[in-house]
């Protein structure tokens, strides 16, 4: 009697432990904590917000829909200040305090490099967003084994110069200006842009950078519009541009201007600013390119009163949604199961469809997956880029 009085608790502790992995796997397991990094104060905070609210928004729809393998989504989130060190040490404090299972972020590239040792310290998965710099994939490729777990979404540098130069060759100019925020990959992207513009036989006729934090605009746009060039790029993609492109048109310049995106996406921004004159911005993706697009944006503008920017917004809105993706792909949120997904999936996105190569970039540039060029017109924008239209 005293064996059975023994065995029969022993017997159902056995039974109720072979059934946790029915009942870690129904729903009821803690949430999926996604760690977000973005600059939500300094002079890139304006991305930094449109970052946040898409993540934001991604993750609310997901939960709508019963959560990632029925397990809910929470976000934890981090405010870089656009600064290196508060980057790598709230990627530290996500990773190590709060247990975040993954990393979204962060925004500049310069940031971005920190939280990568972070993330391949802690073996979490990082997706990162829209920072371009080469370093990031280059990373994956020489030493796979320890930053495996990092992907980036948005487009690289030579990925980013190459549509920009495509459409700038579709305008039949000769001559250009280049000007940009002095972070890393504005200098960057000058450089590759320089190249890749040469193939198309248009040259530089001006190229300098202003500091974000403190702008002298008027010296620049001085300079900018003595040379005359056939077209001004704007490589700042913060609320700086904004200021930047008024002194010009207040000078009196009639050049266009291509944005790379971000601030200058921003139809309130837009509102405010002189169309005497072309204004061109890049974006990965706008309302009207496709009908995933478009579900976006207006899903977007109903939940935060304005439309989306198609950069800073559509971007980390992907990555999210990629995230998800992957999870349910590979079954549960394992770190090293999630990689496997993502470096064998396709994964259809608001931008178009995701594959990622050797290096952990996503294929830009391809007929699944490519940016669009808007021009702001009175009453809105229209997309001009890759059907180039009427200009």
């Amino acid at each position: 009697m005293r064996r059975l009085v023994f065995f029969l608790p022993v017997v159902i502790l056995v039974l109720l432990i072979s059934s946790l992995p029915t009942w870690a796997g129904s729903g009821n397991a803690g949430p999926i904590r996604i760690g977000v990094l973005a600059p939500l104060s300094g002079p890139f905070a304006s991305g930094g917000s449109a970052f946040l609210q898409a993540v934001t928004l991604a993750a609310e729809q997901a939960n709508a829909a019963g959560g990632v393998l029925g397990r809910h989504v929470d976000l934890v989130v981090a405010d870089t200040q656009g600064r290196v060190d508060i980057a790598r040490s709230e990627a530290l404090r996500l990773t190590s305090r709060e247990k975040v299972f993954a990393l979204v972020g962060a925004y500049l590239s310069e940031e971005t490099v920190g939280v990568i040792e972070v993330a391949a310290a802690s073996r979490s998965v990082l997706i990162v967003p829209v920072a371009a710099t080469a370093e990031i994939t280059d990373l994956v490729r020489r030493k796979y084994e320890r930053y495996r777990y990092v992907f980036r979404v948005g487009y690289s540098i030579p990925q980013w110069a190459g549509m920009m130069a495509d459409f700038l060759g579709g305008l039949g100019i000769e001559r250009y200006a280049f000007v940009g925020a002095g972070i890393r990959w504005n200098r960057e992207l000058g450089k590759e842009l320089r190249k890749a513009l040469a193939r198309k036989r248009i040259v530089p006729v001006y190229e300098t950078f202003y500091s974000p934090r403190t702008p002298a605009f008027e010296p620049v746009a001085v300079a900018v519009m003595v040379r005359s060039p056939d077209i001004l790029v704007l490589g700042d993609p913060g609320g700086n541009a904004a200021e930047f492109v008024k002194r010009v048109r207040e000078g009196g310049a009639t050049f266009p201007i291509l944005s790379v995106g971000g601030a200058l996406g921003d139809a309130r921004v837009a509102a405010t600013l002189p169309l005497s004159a072309p204004l061109y911005v890049q974006a990965a993706a706008w309302k009207g390119a496709s009908a995933a697009a478009t579900r976006y944006a207006e899903a977007f503008e109903r939940r935060y009163g304005y439309p989306p920017v198609g950069y800073s917004d559509t971007l980390p809105y992907d990555a999210v949604t990629l995230l998800f993706s992957a999870i349910r792909a590979a079954g549960r949120a394992d770190s090293d199961a999630v990689v496997t997904a993502l470096e064998n999936g396709a994964f259809p996105a608001i931008a178009g469809t995701y594959r990622f190569d050797a290096s952990h970039q996503a294929t830009w540039g391809t007929p699944e997956l490519h940016g669009v060029v808007i021009r702001w017109e009175t009453g809105g924008a229209r997309i001009v880029y890759p059907d180039h239209g009427a200009r």
